[in-house]
């Protein structure tokens, strides 16, 4: 039952990010229609630039030699199944309520994961080693 949920390919993480993005374009309509709501609209703001920075991570080849999501790739994957429901939680409420609170919470989490997508990414440009991708992890 798990797998159903939290598998990195599940049917459900792709339907709730796309429900997340809907509830986040309909929020995103709502903001820029709405007077007096500054802070919401900045948080709003970061708050859709880590998304937009871990999916562009998620669908970039990293490794174009090896599979899809061999490497890195499979992290950046990996980290869309939170992120998803992130999404649609946040942005579900918001566009629901047109309540910012829950950005509160969302931009530290999403935060955590930028920073480790960031860090991997600095990694992954500073390494110079011809070892083939996953060399050690394969059996």
């Amino acid at each position: 039952m798990l797998k159903f949920f939290f598998d990195r390919f599940s049917k459900v993480v792709y339907l709730m990010e796309m429900i997340g993005v809907l509830c986040t374009a309909g929020w995103l309509w709502k903001l820029l229609h709405t007077p007096n709501l500054l802070m919401t609209k900045i948080l709003f703001d970061i708050y859709l630039l880590e998304y937009l920075f871990l999916k562009f991570c998620d669908i970039k080849r990293w490794h174009p030699t090896a599979g899809r999501y061999d490497g890195i790739a499979l992290h950046f994957r990996k980290i869309m199944i939170p992120t998803s429901y992130i999404l649609v939680l946040t942005s579900g409420i918001g566009f629901l309520t047109g309540s910012g609170t829950l950005l509160w919470a969302a931009i530290p989490l999403l935060g955590i994961m930028t920073y480790a997508n960031a860090t991997l990414i600095y990694l992954h440009h500073k390494d110079k080693n011809t070892t083939p991708i996953n060399y050690f992890s394969k059996k």
